[in-house]
């Protein structure tokens, strides 16, 4: 499909035709993305008014940036998506240390003058409790965080190759607005962001249960919530096994195992 792309009024007339066309274009994979990211909006029905500061302020934050991801990525601006996502993963992170710690001294320090500061010290403090109650979603949110800053988080000619193309004689170049679109690629996208999601959901219900069982029930999620959550995910990974088992994919790994015992190989 072709997206016109010469003035901003034809800019904003493809993105809307882009989320428009991504039936026809994604399948599976935006559906996928499209019920993951709206039941993250849905997926909680109260919270009490202690946790309604600190985590309401996150939990927002986090879902407006993982919808931004989604039509970043189906707007082909695969940046964009990938730094929408790491302030899901910070949002997140903070939203769950904020279940069980809901004071305000914990994300901010305020000087005498009322003006906060939301301190790094604070954010490794929070990490820090998160990696010693829940290692495995710790660690898997900073290996995610680590995978999205060394490929999208910094200008760099990998991603710049995403909106460049010169010419085979190179008498010409073009610098297009959208990204050159890749199936694979947006594909995979869509499955990490609706992946994090998941993964986020599932945070947040074992650690308000964790103080439920200390205390009080703080949040209260959907009826429907552990089973709708199982569900995607195992859509999340059969889409997984559809890309894994891809010849992209295939290749990918055959290059990397190559390079990871250090004998090159053809392309």
């Amino acid at each position: 499909m072709i997206y016109l792309q010469s003035t901003l009024e034809e800019i904003i007339d493809s993105e809307r035709a882009m989320l428009l066309d991504a039936p026809k274009r994604y399948g599976q994979h935006y559906k996928h993305a499209r019920a993951t990211t709206a039941y993250l909006t849905l997926c909680i029905e109260s919270i009490e008014l202690d946790r309604a500061e600190m985590f309401g302020r996150l939990f927002s934050l986090m879902k407006k940036h993982h919808t931004l991801s989604v039509f970043s990525a189906l707007r082909l601006h695969k940046v964009q998506a990938m730094m929408n996502l790491r302030q899901v993963l910070e949002a997140g992170a903070a939203a769950a240390f904020a279940i069980a710690n809901p004071e305000t001294h914990h994300f901010v320090d305020m000087d005498a003058f009322g003006i906060m500061d939301a301190s790094q010290k604070l954010t490794s403090k929070r990490y820090k409790w998160l990696d010693q109650n829940y290692p495995d979603k710790s660690a898997w949110i900073a290996s995610t965080k680590d995978r999205i800053n060394s490929s999208a988080a910094h200008a760099n000619i990998i991603s710049g190759n995403s909106t460049f193309r010169m010419a085979d004689d190179h008498s010409a170049a073009s610098a297009p607005f959208f990204d050159v679109e890749d199936e694979y690629f947006v594909k995979a996208d869509l499955w990490l962001i609706s992946s994090i999601a998941i993964t986020l959901m599932d945070l947040f219900f074992g650690v308000a249960g964790d103080v439920a069982r200390a205390g009080r029930s703080v949040i209260d999620f959907r009826p429907d919530f552990q089973h709708t959550v199982q569900g995607l995910a195992v859509e999340n990974n059969a889409l997984l096994a559809e890309i894994q088992a891809s010849e992209r994919f295939q290749k990918a790994m055959q290059k990397f195992t190559r390079r990871q015992q250090g004998t090159p190989g053809s392309t």
